[in-house]
């Protein structure tokens, strides 16, 4: 069993899907990272069981990322983090799934969350504002 750590999405709908599908048309095919969607009518008892098989064979340094916090997907993180302890962080973008893939694979995944709680709200940015502030000059 490999001790590398796993990233696992959990998301409303399939954004977790195509979250990995654009990461990986940036940074290339992904290796260990596990997409979990609530979908419309589905129990969050069913996802969870369907997330608990899964997690059998799971490095115990693997993290949760998940879309929106207090929702279902969050929720479910909660619940493997208070039962088995895994990282959990909420507010899924495309840049923290690309920092973590990167850290990752560098070796550097000791205080993960910080790393891409910061690198995610680093690319929040006001595009409009940076611009008026160059006196309309392009990047």
């Amino acid at each position: 069993m490999s001790t590398t750590p796993w990233i696992i999405l959990i998301t409303h709908g399939t954004f977790g899907e195509e979250l990995k599908k654009s990461a990986e048309l940036i940074i290339g095919e992904m290796q260990d990272v596990y997409c979990f969607s609530l979908l419309a009518g589905m129990e969050s008892k069913a996802l969870i069981e369907t997330i608990e098989r899964h997690m059998a064979e799971a490095p115990r340094a693997s993290i949760f990322l998940t879309d929106l916090y207090g929702g279902t997907p969050s929720n479910i993180g909660a619940y493997f983090a208070k039962k088995e302890g895994y990282s959990v962080v909420c507010g899924l973008n495309l840049p923290m799934l690309i920092e973590a893939e990167n850290r990752r694979s560098l070796g550097e995944w000791e205080g993960i969350e910080e790393k891409i709680i910061a690198f995610g709200t680093e690319g929040i940015r006001d595009i409009s504002k940076i611009i008026k502030e160059r006196k309309g000059l392009l990047c």
